[in-house]
């Protein structure tokens, strides 16, 4: 019987220390898109942008994000200050063309390097995360 009890205490604590988080997707809404397209293509030339906001609810508690991916931008800074800046500018124009700027508390800018040889893809990233606050 102690065996049993001691499984049954040991799958209880494991079960109490189990994280549960869902995503789902909460599409940004701007009060132009055109404006904003025209805004981020002014600051960077790139093969594609792509905006994907995300309602993330862990252990109850729930945060959002808005995520910026810039593939194969071509003047993306290569030095770490010029290209936070730019990453902050970023955010800041798409939070600032929100109908409601605080609907994302995180704003995550990525500056995504994809190259493709025959049916091998490699893509890598650098960028960073601003709260609402920061912008």
């Amino acid at each position: 019987m102690k065996t049993k009890c001691h499984l049954l205490f040991g799958l209880t604590a494991l079960l109490a220390s189990c994280t549960l988080t869902t995503t789902r997707m909460k599409d940004p809404i701007f009060i132009d898109s055109g404006k904003v397209e025209k805004e981020l293509t002014s600051m960077v030339r790139a093969e594609h942008i792509n905006l994907a906001g995300k309602e993330i609810t862990s252990n109850g508690k729930t945060s959002t994000e808005l995520e910026v991916a810039i593939t194969n931008g071509t003047n993306v800074p290569k030095g770490d200050n010029e290209r936070k800046s730019l990453e902050k500018s970023i955010a800041a124009s798409v939070k600032n063309n929100l109908k409601d700027p605080n609907a994302y508390e995180k704003y995550t800018v990525l500056f995504v390097t994809k190259e493709t040889s025959g049916a091998v893809t490699k893509r890598n990233w650098v960028g960073d995360v601003f709260s609402v606050k920061e912008l």
